[in-house]
């Protein structure tokens, strides 16, 4: 636990406001001079520049950008990404996270847009490096967009969410797993990569997961794992309908966390980590400083 806050603590250096040239995760440096058009792909990037205050520069996002406000123009699905959509929105930058830009058939829509004469901005990966890359996500789009006082006020409301944090981890740490689910028959464990497990740790859990890709559920799977606690997607739970519903999946009423109902609903966002990371820890880490005494 110490390590994940030490990770997330250290800050990246902000740069000088104004500054423009901006060296991307892909190694391709991008020179932007107050943008105005801008292609947000990947929730946690849309929240971000409305972080920064320069929501009114978005003209475009991907499925996943509905927060704050589900109002900014989609080019589709995030795993397919129509490079040709995203050129007719004239965008003079389009920035999106490595993670977001290899998925699926994304591979080579970055090649495609530069070769259009697109600026793409590529951020590093939005599943892995905890708090401390989202700060540098932060960082860089305040280098982009010349705002460093507004980055340096998020980081320091991470470190404020932090401590609180700190102060309401449970006494003993439970053994948790992260069900997604799209339906009573179709569901997966994840294992210990990504945001969901970043998160399970920051909120002082125990990813219970014994691997680190996903495993689709079976019930000798789950009662093997036998979890104090599971926490699903808001539409995970939604889709098995409800409590009822996840106690007739495949092994979760054999579980410690069937026999104790210690079910938890998470943003639907979080397998991406982005900057309400904290928030949603803290939430979770006070239900189970209540439930594991």
């Amino acid at each position: 636990m110490n390590k994940t806050f030490a990770l997330a603590l250290c800050l990246s250096l902000l740069p000088a406001a104004g500054a423009a040239a901006v060296k991307g995760a892909d190694g391709v440096t991008v020179n932007v001079t107050a943008p105005k058009r801008v292609v947000a792909l990947n929730g946690t990037t849309l929240e971000l520049i409305y972080k920064l205050g320069k929501q009114k520069t978005l003209v475009g996002t991907d499925v996943t950008g509905t927060f704050p406000a589900n109002k900014i123009p989609s080019v589709g699905h995030w795993a397919q990404l129509p490079a040709e959509g995203i050129i007719s929105l004239k965008p003079d930058l389009v920035v999106g996270t490595a993670d977001n830009f290899a998925a699926g058939k994304n591979g080579t829509v970055v090649a495609q847009l530069r070769a259009a004469g697109v600026n793409v901005l590529v951020l590093p990966a939005s599943d892995t490096g905890g708090l401390a890359g989202v700060t540098t996500r932060l960082n860089m789009l305040a280098q982009v967009y010349g705002t460093p006082s507004a980055a340096q006020a998020l980081n320091r409301n991470f470190g404020t969410q932090l401590a609180a944090i700190r102060a309401n981890l449970p006494a003993r740490a439970p053994r948790v797993i992260f069900l997604y689910a799209h339906s009573p028959s179709d569901a997966s464990i994840y294992g210990t990569s990504g945001g969901a497990d970043t998160l399970i740790t920051m909120a002082g859990g125990k990813n219970a997961a014994p691997f680190a890709d996903t495993r689709t559920l079976t019930a000798e799977a789950l009662v093997a794992i036998n979890p104090d606690a599971i926490i699903l997607l808001e539409r995970g739970m939604q889709s098995v309908g409800g409590v009822d519903g996840l106690l007739k999946m495949p092994g979760v009423a054999q579980t410690n966390a069937g026999r104790g109902r210690r079910f938890y609903t998470v943003d639907n966002s979080v397998r991406w980590i982005g900057p309400r990371l904290p928030e949603f820890a803290l939430k979770l880490a006070r239900a189970w400083k209540a439930d594991f005494r």
